[in-house]
């Protein structure tokens, strides 16, 4: 080769490509997908799109960013878009695409929409993510829900001296030895008091001790929730990717099966007897809770004692979750506010005097109490949207708004019931308010119980509205005011020196509490439970 040949080689400039320079792929990856991200984001937004869009530069921000902001903010992005828009529907978008906010205008219409046009349990399952946390359950039966509607609730008053006796159990074996200040940390003693208070209703008196299933009780909706916290702040097609390397992923499929292994020959025995020896449970202590009344009442193919087992676990999901959030919350509320101590002592104590043989009916006449708990419940409820439906037909609506098929549409129940409008001062907690209420009507007026913390109104939608509402309200309510009882009567508690009420947590429309907060208590030295 010439010299005049080499030296042109020599002179060539070697360019970089795309194939040499690795870290352009991420940037180009990165490019690609907001791109796309946003496309699909309008394309979700214009199903229904004569509606506006509401959140942070929603047409120039992709859902998977909206998405994050939503995580975050959730509840301050309901009160923006009630207050923006108040008698309108608007639209925010999400990893899952387009959420539909309705006015408040257009409950009653929503709520009596059948399921097979707005189905809530759809749009549960959706919310849940029930392929990566065992709730689909929920769209193949709804056991679940029928037998808290026709057997548990109404048989309260059976069970109410049952659980009384179970509570006083627990409160010896998990409150702290306390004749001095203590500390101890509420969660988690209330966590597994109200697991040990849900078990007696629905497995019955020896499984209710079982420390398998008080595991799976507290732990399976801990970590479902994280699961569902965590899968929620990515894409829908990460999910069956990211699911795998999430602790809580497998160890709540790890207490499914436990539910399964531990229920299951219990429950295929009843199923036996029932058929073979018309078998029904009996009113007796052993046999009065949902368990037997499951493997009684199951038809079909929910007459499987798999299934059962597993609606088992959804409700001990439904009623630990509930009534431990309220329960933290309420006794954060009222150490806040400590003249409601004496308050609501002083209530019990008149009620005592009543009805000295304190009945089971005796807890609907805690007025006061009851008022607590409903203010408590505004002010930190378990989530703040509601009335949750995915439309399985196009439908529209009176007033002329028209939702598409496949669309996710609620209510902001949380602005709702915090308007000012509706509450005046709502920043305030204000423990007596729902008790004034009811004092505005005559004594046997059925308007009195509109205001009830397990009641449902048009502007109080924390247990839903209409046929589809919490079923178990009542045996939330019944438990919570029976762990108050126990708690204002034999003890004192109160914040560690220099501490106010502890802040909730939130992440999408999730409320949480800290569960390693900690408190004061003292067992009072004349204290005495009226059960």
């Amino acid at each position: 080769m010439s010299a005049a040949k080499m030296q042109n080689t020599s002179d060539i400039v070697s360019y970089p490509t795309l194939a040499t320079q690795y870290w352009l792929y991420p940037i180009v990856f990165t490019l690609f997908y907001y791109g796309y991200d946003l496309i699909s984001g309008w394309k979700s937004a214009k199903k229904n799109g004569e509606l506006p869009l509401h959140g942070p530069l929603p047409t120039l921000l992709p859902p998977f960013v909206l998405n994050l902001v939503y995580a975050a903010k959730a509840a301050s992005l309901m009160e923006d878009g009630f207050r923006r828009f108040k008698d309108k529907a608007y639209q925010l978008l999400r990893n899952d695409g387009s959420m539909v906010v309705l006015p408040a205008s257009l409950l009653e219409e929503l709520s009596a929409l059948p399921s097979t046009i707005a189905s809530p349990h759809s749009a549960l399952e959706r919310d849940l993510l029930g392929d990566h946390t065992g709730l689909d359950v929920i769209l193949e039966t709804r056991m679940h829900h029928t037998i808290v509607q026709r057997k548990l609730t109404p048989r309260l008053s059976t069970l109410t001296s049952y659980l009384e006796k179970e509570l006083t159990l627990a409160f010896d074996e998990y409150f702290p030895a306390c004749d001095e200040w203590t500390e101890f940390q509420p969660y988690q003693v209330f966590a597994k008091v109200s697991a040990r208070l849900s078990a007696r209703a629905l497995v019955g008196p020896e499984l209710c001790h079982d420390a398998t299933w008080l595991d799976i009780s507290v732990n399976y909706t801990e970590n479902l929730f994280r699961t569902i916290v965590i899968l929620r702040l990515f894409p829908g097609w990460t999910h069956r990717i990211i699911r795998y390397i999430l602790p809580s992923y497998w160890k709540g499929k790890n207490y499914i099966q436990k539910a399964k292994d531990l229920l299951g020959p219990i429950i295929q025995n009843l199923l036996d007897k029932g058929d073979n020896e018309h078998w029904t449970p009996s009113t007796s202590e052993e046999q009065a809770n949902v368990l037997h009344w499951l493997a009684d009442a199951a038809k079909g193919n929910d007459r499987d004692a798999n299934t059962l087992s597993h609606v088992q676990v959804l409700l001990a999901l439904a009623s630990v979750h509930t009534t431990l959030l309220r329960m933290v919350n309420v006794l954060y509320d009222v150490a806040g506010s400590p003249d409601h101590f004496s308050l609501l002592n002083s209530e019990i104590e008149d009620v005592r005097y009543q009805q000295p043989s304190w009945p089971s009916s005796v807890y609907g006449k805690l007025d006061k109490l009851d008022s607590v708990l409903r203010e408590s419940q505004r002010m930190s409820p378990p989530t703040t949207v509601g009335l949750k439906r995915l439309f399985k037909q196009p439908y529209t609506f009176s007033t002329g708004l028209h939702i598409s098929k496949g669309s996710y549409v609620c209510l902001p129940i949380f602005a709702i019931e915090n308007d000012p409008e509706v509450t005046p001062n709502p920043a305030k907690f204000d423990g007596l308010r729902s008790y004034r209420l009811r004092q505005e009507y005559e004594s046997g007026d059925r308007k009195r119980d509109d205001h009830l913390f397990s009641s449902m109104e048009p502007t109080v939608l924390n247990f839903g509205y209409g046929k589809s509402a919490c079923p178990g309200r009542q045996f939330a309510s019944l438990i919570i005011k029976m762990v108050f009882v126990k708690l204002f009567t034999e003890y004192e508690v109160k914040f560690l020196d220099g501490e106010e009420r502890p802040q909730n947590l939130m992440a999408h429309e999730f409320l949480f509490c800290w569960p390693w907060h900690k408190m004061l208590v003292k067992r009072k030295f004349d204290g005495a439970c009226p059960f």
